[in-house]
């Protein structure tokens, strides 16, 4: 396997990815609390913060025959725009070249149909508001 392909030794489905050894990631909360919301909806986990050299995606989760790749955004306040509004050009391109990525790394869901969808996790004092946008992203062949 080539070492700067992926940084983690195993990317399964189901398997919960990240550094060895790391401490808690940035955004692991909202990523856990987005998780929950969407599993008591349906949808189904696959993997957690799977890396490639594209980049990562924060979960691959299955509704139903569709594979769902999910970008989680969090802030503290609005007060500078909804935290799903900060996803850009880059962004999206890396998100398209991770999922690639991932459907060769686990050939089971080759075929698959593909939707990007968009969790905003606005955290306040003691609760969690939860904006999930389905086929959020839309990619033009580039």
């Amino acid at each position: 396997m080539d070492a700067g392909r992926r940084r983690q030794s195993d990317s399964r489905p189901g398997n919960t990815l990240g550094r060895p050894g790391a401490g808690p990631r940035k955004g692991s909360e909202a990523e856990r609390l987005a998780r929950g919301y969407l599993e008591a909806r349906g949808l189904k986990r696959l993997a957690a913060n799977y890396r490639c050299r594209y980049g990562e995606l924060d979960l691959v989760m299955r509704d139903g025959d569709m594979l769902v790749v999910v970008e989680v955004r969090s802030r503290r306040s609005d007060r500078h725009g909804a935290p799903e509004a900060s996803i850009n050009h880059r962004k999206r391109r890396c998100l398209m070249r991770a999922a690639q990525c991932f459907v060769r790394d686990n050939p089971q869901f080759n075929g698959m149909m593909l939707r990007f969808d968009v969790v905003g996790v606005l955290k306040e004092a003691n609760r969690a508001r939860f904006r999930w946008i389905r086929n959020a992203l839309q990619f033009d062949g580039r």
